[in-house]
């Protein structure tokens, strides 16, 4: 009969049927069952069981099962609650611990289990009171001699310390009447994480054994530092190495940028896993070398969802966003991986660059359907997706419902409004933000005085600098002084935004000076613009996008001289002009096109249409135009 219960209580699917068999258990007497008993609490917890799926109902259940409950029953308990966070906020992990007090209330003594339960709740809380609570509780129940429970307090109090301080973790180490080979991994790690590589070695020497995990404990804190000379030697004189081993290596060759470190090492494993590949994959796409990773990504034997994310990043990082996307559909159709919330911030990240509305579409219908959750990243990359897909009353949907918000959350929501000319919706957020008491950082005003600047709100502008500078105590950056002088620039105020440069405690750069040569050029201030294009050429003499701006603007002017003398210091000193590129949607492609490029795949009946619209051009020069529309 037991037997028969428990199957039922382990595949139970709705709240009706949980209730339906606790009534069973007590009609039966068996509601206190050391057998059925845990699993009718694990029921109780479970997500199956709807509404009932409850702590509140669980301890309800323990409660009525008074001292006859066992202590696996009330750990189950424990360290469900330990290890997860209330709906809507608040903390179970201090549930947690009321649960261990009623289960001392009842009579039920606790088991090693019940210890390392709750001190995995005390490092979710990150306090050092709860820890030293529950380790009175161990040595007041016999348990301070128990390696496990040691081992498992060594960690919990390094975690709940202060940053970087090892001496409650050492303390309880000498403390312990035994060791094992994984109390001193623990102890290592501890000494590498706080950063004392010197006191880690010296552990680690004095280890009366050592297993796999010490020497990877050793080689991931070098890594972790960049120290991968000491790391290589570690490496070198382990005398079994597993993947592990390998991937912490090749990862932290990448880290550093020594790729071909990383790639000789790569070559020499016999057993290379999916961390391997994608790892090496990475390390190619961190130097900005795509070709390289996507010849490692196509002869991955294996993949997974992080090598597809990684792909997608490389791709984005490099800005090859329609590649990347071409990359997420080749990963949903092929790999038939479902999307994490990493790839769709990298999907939305992608729209947002080449302004995709049908991917946006297809994005925002897909994150419906499958209900995900909005995350803070996620919401952040779904607000500058639709802003910058034109589509800023979605973003400020996405924004509103968002429960927690970063400071990157309203930076984006502000440039999004400004993005889209929403220049006093932009500043209302700024000032909705200001009312919240949020943290600012210079980021955020940096999108407020552009807001600003684009608005031609004068006032306003002079207002926010002001106050990032008396009343929050920002020090400006290059980027705020370059908002006020195009504040200054666009509302026509010339000579003041130039004595505003020249009284600028920092050195002013091209970008400073190329941002007022516009507003010149648009208010028709010739003098001035002479002026500024000399100070543009003087700080950046080899800069082709400011040399080609500095002779466009002398020929909007007319000076055909200072035009022939520009391009002349180009080609005399090898400067060329950086090509721009281009972004269209073709149904549900995105392409990318630049001058001289020959990647994409249709290349020949690109060139052979354009030959001919040329040559189209060519004869509509000679002939009349309405004979050309008629002859088309």
């Amino acid at each position: 009969m037991e037997q028969e219960l428990l199957r039922i209580l382990r595949s139970l699917k709705s709240p009706r049927h949980l209730l339906q068999i606790h009534a069973q258990l007590l009609a039966r007497g068996l509601a206190s069952s050391p057998r059925l008993l845990p699993a009718l609490v694990s029921a109780a917890l479970s997500a199956s069981a709807g509404p009932s799926s409850s702590p509140r109902h669980a301890a309800a259940i323990l409660r009525a099962a008074g001292a006859a409950a066992s202590a696996v029953a009330h750990n189950t308990l424990i360290e469900r609650l330990a290890g997860r966070r209330r709906r809507g906020g608040g903390c179970a992990p201090e549930d947690a611990l009321a649960a261990y007090a009623a289960m001392r209330a009842a009579g039920v003594v606790p088991n090693g289990f019940t210890f390392t339960f709750l001190l995995r709740a005390c490092e979710s809380l990150g306090r050092l009171p709860p820890c030293r609570c529950v380790h009175g509780q161990i040595v007041r129940c016999g348990f301070g001699s128990d390696v496990v429970v040691q081992n498992a307090l060594l960690n919990v109090y390094y975690k709940c310390g202060d940053p970087g301080d090892v001496g409650a973790a050492r303390e309880v180490f000498e403390g312990m009447p035994e060791r094992d080979v994984v109390s001193w991994n623990s102890i290592v790690g501890v000494y590498m994480s706080s950063g004392d590589a010197a006191g880690a070695m010296e552990l680690f020497e004095a280890m009366p054994e050592r297993n796999v995990v010490s020497w990877n404990t050793v080689v991931a804190g070098f890594t972790r530092a960049g120290d991968m000379v000491s790391a290589r030697s570690v490496f070198d004189r382990m005398p079994i190495r597993d993947p592990i081993s390998w991937n912490l290596m090749i990862s932290g060759y990448a880290t550093s940028g020594d790729v071909k470190a990383a790639r000789s090492l790569f070559d020499e494993m016999d057993q290379k896993d999916v961390v391997s590949w994608t790892a090496m994959v990475s390390a190619y796409a961190k130097i900005g070398d795509i070709d390289s990773a996507k010849a490692l990504f196509d002869q991955m034997p294996v993949k997974n969802l992080i090598s597809w994310n990684a792909m997608i990043t490389a791709y984005n990082h490099n800005s090859r966003y329609d590649e990347a996307l071409r990359t997420f559909q080749k990963m949903m159709i092929e790999g038939g991986f479902v999307p994490d919330e990493a790839t769709l911030v990298s999907v939305a990240s992608a729209c947002a660059q080449v302004g995709s509305s049908e991917y946006c579409n297809w994005l925002s219908s897909y994150i419906s359907k499958r209900n995900a959750n909005i995350t803070v990243a996620l919401g952040n990359a779904l607000i500058d997706m639709f802003a910058k897909c034109g589509d800023v009353g979605r973003a400020r949907s996405i924004f509103d419902k968002m429960k927690t918000r970063c400071i990157i959350t309203w930076t984006t929501m502000i440039s999004g409004f400004a993005y889209n000319g929403r220049f006093t919706e932009a500043l209302l957020v700024y000032n909705e933000m200001c009312r919240e008491g949020v943290e600012l950082d210079d980021t955020v005003f940096i999108a407020a005085l552009a807001a600003c600047a684009h608005g031609g709100l004068l006032q306003e502008g002079w207002s926010i600098f002001k106050q990032m500078v008396e009343h929050y105590g920002i020090v400006p950056r290059m980027e705020h002084y370059g908002c006020i002088v195009d504040l200054l620039g666009r509302a026509g105020k010339l000579q003041e935004a130039v004595r505003f440069i020249e009284s600028m405690p920092h050195k002013p750069g091209a970008v400073i000076w190329v941002t007022l040569l516009s507003s010149c050029i648009a208010h028709g201030d010739a003098e001035l613009t002479e002026y500024v294009s000399t100070k543009i050429v003087e700080i950046e003499p080899l800069n082709s996008s400011y040399q080609v701006l500095v002779s466009n603007c002398s020929a909007l002017m007319g000076r055909w001289a200072s035009v022939m003398d520009a391009r002349k210091t180009m080609r005399d000193c090898g400067v060329e002009k950086t090509p721009g590129s281009s972004l269209i949607q073709v149904g549900s492609e995105v392409h990318e096109f630049l001058a001289k490029d020959t990647r994409h795949q249709k290349i020949k009946e690109i060139y052979e249409t354009l030959d001919g619209l040329i040559a189209i051009i060519q004869h509509s020069e000679q002939t009349p135009w309405i004979s050309y529309c008629s002859a088309l």
